[in-house]
């Protein structure tokens, strides 16, 4: 199954924390999500921030760790992981908005000389490839995915905590110098750790002090939070375990925090979410502002996924994982809405994912025009998708139906198993966005599985030629052509 993967100072004025509730009640339809999630074992413990009008409310289930009775709280801390990425790209803004860089600078500026590897077909890395993602750097440096051999998952977290102990930013630079950039920069959104604490060590260079001051200055005293950086009270430190639930390592490696090192708790992140709703910073407005692609299908700010609902509402997202932790937030300005859920159990980001649109349905009701079309749809038993979508946009002109959307209620469809309905679904996806090799590469996978082997293979033939380096279209010809 092909999946495209999908990242001047403003008054120091603490944000105040409204309307708090520090428990769910058996009415309170958010509560009640988060308590099951906690109660059908997919975690340990969970705290979850909901800020709307300007209140914020939590809601918390489970404990902080499995030989503690310790529940878990809004003051609880937790890692966020890659969250940690959209704080060190407001720093880079606030560096930008002082005009101490700019984005399209050449990050070898800000460096020491020896890194003429940070260049592909004469097209520089810049300091914006750096924070939307596109930078063609490494994931990891050192990579732990190369030294893991055959080891079985639960021993994964501690091989590769093993690799950065004493990992430092002077060893990360001298690795840098022999990184192969992955394509050329500017091009194609990949997840990197290795840019993000590359935009670390750019700002420690920039204003010769320590990224943890910089991120105190900036960020944490000005919204009232704690640092993310300093190692919490053990009463509210939250422990992590893997997905079997096995305690992992915690990530504490300075090397790392600008990528995903960073720990706060739920109280810290509504303020941060409450700081984003309001953008009156002009360097949060910034890190909010697309720096690649379009939010109709899909843009990336200063590390902030920013996509389109359904009925066309604009939100911003990011999530986060480590070896024990995973973490999720998004947020909704033309709602004034925003949550935010931390969890003890890695693995689990897409999950929280999909709790938080639970929540947000639960809050504001499901849309209009997408109930329009699913009932059309189940009337029509998706004879026509297409005519199905253009009559209900007809009522419901917000009706926003992004090529990603319409894959994964595709494979909905095809693992229900519905399978005429799936190649129905994707069959129109494909249909709408004929430069997609992800959308004939989804299709050719529906019409393999409804026994169509001829048009499977013309199809996955398609996304080839659309992108040559999509292995699963030539294992999945083999395997049609072998019979299998």
């Amino acid at each position: 199954m092909a999946r495209r993967e999908l990242l001047a100072l403003a008054p120091a004025v603490p944000l105040a924390l409204s309307g708090v509730a520090s428990a769910a009640t058996a009415a309170d339809s958010v509560g009640t999500l988060v308590a099951d999630f906690v109660r059908a074992g997919k975690v340990d413990g969970l705290s979850a921030a909901v800020v709307r009008g300007g209140r914020t409310r939590f809601h918390n289930a489970g404990v902080i760790a499995q030989d503690s009775r310790t529940p878990a709280s809004e003051r609880s801390v937790y890692e966020v992981g890659s969250i940690s990425k959209t704080f060190t790209g407001l720093l880079l803004a606030h560096a930008i908005g002082e005009g101490k860089a700019a984005a399209s600078d050449d990050v070898r500026k800000y460096l020491p000389p020896g890194y003429d590897n940070l260049e592909r077909d004469g097209r520089p890395v810049r300091l914006i490839d750096l924070v939307d993602t596109t930078s063609a750097l490494p994931d990891n440096l050192p990579d732990w995915r190369q030294v893991i051999g055959g080891a079985k998952p639960a021993e994964v977290p501690f091989i590769a905590a093993k690799l950065l102990e004493g990992y430092t930013s002077q060893k990360l630079l001298a690795d840098l110098k022999t990184a192969s950039l992955v394509d050329k920069p500017g091009e194609v959104t990949r997840h990197s750790n290795v840019a993000s604490q590359v935009v670390g060590i750019v700002l420690e260079r920039i204003y010769g002090r320590p990224y943890e001051a910089l991120l105190a200055q900036y960020i944490e005293r000005p919204l009232g939070m704690a640092s993310g950086a300093a190692e919490p009270p053990p009463a509210l430190l939250v422990k992590g375990y893997g997905p079997g639930g096995v305690a992992t390592p915690a990530l504490t490696e300075p090397v790392i925090r600008a990528a995903g090192g960073l720990r706060y708790s739920a109280a810290d992140m509504a303020r941060y979410i409450a700081a984003q709703l309001a953008a009156r910073d002009p360097s949060i407005a910034l890190t909010q502002k697309p720096a690649w692609g379009a939010p109709d299908s899909g843009a990336i700010g200063f590390h902030w996924q920013i996509a389109k609902t359904v009925d066309s509402q604009t939100y911003l997202r990011h999530s986060g994982g480590t070896f024990g932790f995973s973490a999720y937030c998004d947020f909704y300005p033309g709602q004034d809405y925003g949550i935010v859920l931390l969890a003890n159990r890695s693995g689990a980001q897409d999950a929280l994912q999909a709790l938080g649109s639970a929540a947000h349905e639960a809050l504001f009701g499901p849309p209009r025009g997408l109930a329009a079309l699913e009932a059309a749809l189940e009337q029509s038993r998706f004879a026509d998708v297409g005519a199905s979508v253009d009559e209900v946009r007809r009522r419901f002109p917000e009706l926003h139906l992004n090529e990603d959307y319409v894959n994964a209620w595709g494979y909905r469809l095809l693992r229900t198993p519905r399978l005429a309905e799936a190649k129905a679904m994707l069959g129109y996806n494909a249909a709408r966005r004929p430069d997609s090799w992800n959308a004939h590469d989804s299709y050719a996978e529906s019409l393999a599985a409804t026994g169509d082997k001829a048009q499977a293979i013309a199809e996955y033939r398609r996304s080839l030629v659309l992108n040559p380096a999509n292995d699963n279209a030539d294992k999945m010809i083999a395997k049609i052509e072998a019979g299998q």
